[in-house]
């Protein structure tokens, strides 16, 4: 089956493309009703520019409920300033890892 121009459209949308539009992603668990939105411009440098957006993660971080997932996007104005809760990165922690070994 040939893929249509809009199936194409759809494919090719990356990460890139949103967050230079300035849109939030949305990401949804029909299981548990749980949404977490990004800006797209915070987590570009985190998830890559390639990043296909509409493919949602494989689970929910809230309930671990996989295969549930959807995605939409919204546009912010202007009235969503001070107003929209966004889940932003705030730093990087460094973890030391420990391994069990003989002497």
């Amino acid at each position: 089956m040939s893929m249509t121009p809009s199936r194409r459209r759809v494919e090719a949308y990356r990460l890139k493309h949103a967050a230079e539009e300035g849109r939030v992603i949305i990401y949804r668990c029909n299981a548990c009703r749980h949404e977490t939105p990004f800006l797209a411009s915070d987590v570009v440098e985190i998830w890559g520019p390639e990043m296909q957006v509409y493919q949602p993660p494989a689970s929910c971080g809230q309930c671990g409920v996989s295969g549930r997932m959807s995605v939409r996007f919204y546009m912010p104005t202007s009235l969503d300033r001070g107003v929209l809760r966004l889940r932003r990165p705030a730093g990087q922690r460094i973890v030391q890892l420990w391994e069990w070994g003989y002497y």
